[in-house]
């Protein structure tokens, strides 16, 4: 019997360490002791990141020449600001997927096959970016430009589909693991509590943990699916603006879901401390 409950007790102790590859992913944590305050910090933080970053996440050609100063503009220097524009522009996109290529690469709940198909659609959008450099620098007439512009942007809304459909995928394959690894969180909690039912102790903290947890995981569930049905709208979004709120509204919600699996997780791991503090008393 002691051995049993040696063992149940370490995977009651072992399920705190289930949640930590999501809540690392989706949160940055500087330590375990940090407070509910610096976690609302780091979000809002995030939050203005994203909303920066979905600024810059869009294309119209036609803005090549809309900055003619007066009448008298040469072609040469229109030419010149219609080539800095697109430099610009590519410039934007190439920083916005490199780091996303970077995070899909980390992301350890991808399948090897699936990293790799990924990062591979991916570098093949860099690649098309790259490319576009010589070209701008190469246009000598205004048409020259409009031409490049216009495959830039083909370009553009093809990689965001392509960074639309990573997006959609990680978030898949991290709900997938979230509950996987919730139902074994609460089976752990479940066997811990008929342990102590059978030994003749007091369950009381232990069911209060369980229906807490489950009721943390639940919403992190419904944040995440909405946040998926976020995605979803982005293709059929009807202007800009629409996409950008989106995009903002998805972040924020998986911003939610990660604040939920934090306190969840960090609710086991108080519990599991508190048991093991009691039975050394």
């Amino acid at each position: 019997m002691k051995t049993y409950s040696a063992k149940t007790y370490l995977a009651f102790i072992f399920s705190c360490a289930l949640l930590v590859p999501l809540f690392v992913y989706y949160v940055s944590v500087k330590g375990t002791s940090m407070t509910k305050t610096q976690a609302v910090q780091e979000n809002s933080q995030a939050a203005a990141e994203q909303n920066a970053a979905t600024k810059l996440d869009s294309f119209i050609a036609g803005k090549a020449f809309r900055q003619k100063k007066d009448n008298f503009d040469s072609m040469e220097t229109m030419v010149a600001r219609g080539k800095n524009y697109l430099l610009t522009q590519v410039k934007n996109r190439l920083n916005q997927l490199e780091p996303f290529k970077t995070r899909v690469n980390n992301t350890t709940t991808l399948s090897d096959s699936e990293r790799k198909g990924l990062v591979s659609e991916l570098n093949a959008e860099i690649a098309m970016f790259e490319a576009f450099k010589s070209e701008i620098n190469k246009s000598a007439t205004k048409q020259d430009i409009q031409n490049v512009a216009d495959k830039i942007k083909a370009e553009w809304i093809k990689s965001r589909l392509s960074v639309a459909r990573a997006e959609k995928q990680i978030v898949a394959v991290k709900e997938n693991q979230l509950m996987s690894d919730a139902d074994a969180t609460s089976s752990n909690i479940q066997k811990r509590i008929e342990e102590l039912r059978a030994s003749g102790k007091n369950t009381k903290s232990h069911e209060k943990l369980l229906s807490a947890y489950g009721t943390k995981m639940a919403a992190a569930k419904q944040d995440m699916d909405s946040a998926k049905a976020k995605l979803a709208a982005v293709a059929s979004a009807a202007t800009e603006n629409e996409k950008q709120k989106l995009m903002k509204e998805k972040s924020l919600l998986l911003m939610s879901a990660s604040d939920s699996m934090k306190d969840a997780y960090m609710m086991v791991k108080d519990e599991a401390r508190r048991e093991f503090s009691q039975r050394f008393k």
